[in-house]
């Protein structure tokens, strides 16, 4: 049994992973921290948390945990990994993975020389509809990947009185809907094309305040050879979260990646395949990490995969900053 800890116990905590833990046939929830004492009392006892603390480190220091998830603001990703791997304990963290690759790398490097599991909570890549448009590719049915092409986007409606305005803060967030948002489909496209080689972009603030981007293009050539184009918005309503798959044989269209179809094109036919989603769309994302802690086949969300993501999240602020092309240097 894995008993957790939730660092950060807030809105996608209470919504989407206290629910997939307390689900998990390996799992157990036995303690939350969150600075609000009132509300982190209501969670406590919402979800029959037997241990809560307004003190991350308090948390920490009373032991009997195996594995923090980490639900902060972004700038706290990386010292409360480390803080927990360096008490023996594994983690898996909230996207985006840090505020910057060099955070991550150290995150990533910390992870293995404690031999612990460090995992990130991409959990779009678990869906059934991106598993399956993942194993198509994989299987040449539709010939030699070419191109990617994602929309991630929507309206940016917090008001300063928000919990989570703290995303329009570049101190705490590190970037608008690029960290938020893009990160999840570089994610699905990182799963399909590998590693990137250069990334060109352009951002620009249009109707939020703060001092983060809420307009970003961004254009990634792969290693591979693929191409690949995403667009990462807060500037537009209504919302939009599709991404397409161009290969030499056929071509994909998912509508919605955490939908439940996608569409696939080719010479002589079209299909439309639908798929049932997850009950708890964070279950996937716990059995995957567990299975990982336990040594159990791949671990599919690692967090070399996170640093690999926000490699390409930085050059994309480089170029957009630098108006170059930027190559990822390893």
């Amino acid at each position: 049994m894995v008993r957790w800890g939730i660092v950060g116990f807030g809105d996608i905590a209470a919504k989407a992973v206290a629910p997939a833990i307390r689900a998990h046939g390996s799992s157990e929830l036995t303690a939350i921290c969150r600075r609000n004492p009132g509300l982190l009392e209501q969670y406590a006892r919402e979800f029959e948390v037997p241990h809560a603390y307004t003190s991350y480190d308090a948390m920490l220091a009373a032991g009997g945990l195996d594995a923090v998830y980490v639900a902060s603001p972004v700038d706290l990703h990386a010292p409360q990994t480390l803080a927990a791997l360096e008490r023996g304990l594994h983690v898996l963290v909230e996207k985006p993975m840090a505020m910057h690759a060099g955070q991550a790398a150290a995150m990533v490097d910390a992870a293995d020389r404690a031999g612990l599991t460090l995992g990130i909570a991409f959990y779009h890549r678990l869906y059934p509809i991106n598993l399956r448009v993942r194993q198509l590719v994989q299987s040449g049915e539709l010939g030699e990947l070419i191109a990617l092409h994602a929309n991630t986007s929507g309206p940016f409606g917090m008001t300063p009185d928000d919990p989570k305005f703290w995303r329009v803060d570049h101190a705490q967030s590190g970037g608008g809907p690029l960290m938020d948002l893009g990160s999840h489909r570089l994610d699905i496209f990182y799963s399909l094309a590998g590693t990137a080689a250069r990334v060109a972009a352009f951002s620009d603030r249009r109707v939020i305040p703060g001092d983060v981007e809420d307009t970003a293009s961004v254009i990634v050539q792969y290693d591979s050879g693929v191409q690949a184009t995403l667009s990462a918005l807060w500037s537009v309503d209504p919302a939009r979260g599709d991404y397409e798959v161009w290969c030499t044989k056929g071509h994909v269209n998912v509508p919605y990646a955490r939908g439940t179809t996608y569409t696939v094109n080719r010479p002589d036919r079209s299909e439309t395949v639908t798929l049932p989603e997850h009950e708890l769309h964070d279950l996937p994302l716990i059995d995957d990490f567990v299975h990982a802690l336990h040594g159990r086949g791949e671990h599919v969300l690692p967090g070399t995969g996170g640093l690999e993501v926000q490699r390409v999240i930085d050059a994309a602020y480089a170029s957009a900053a630098e108006g170059r092309v930027v190559t990822l240097q390893r």
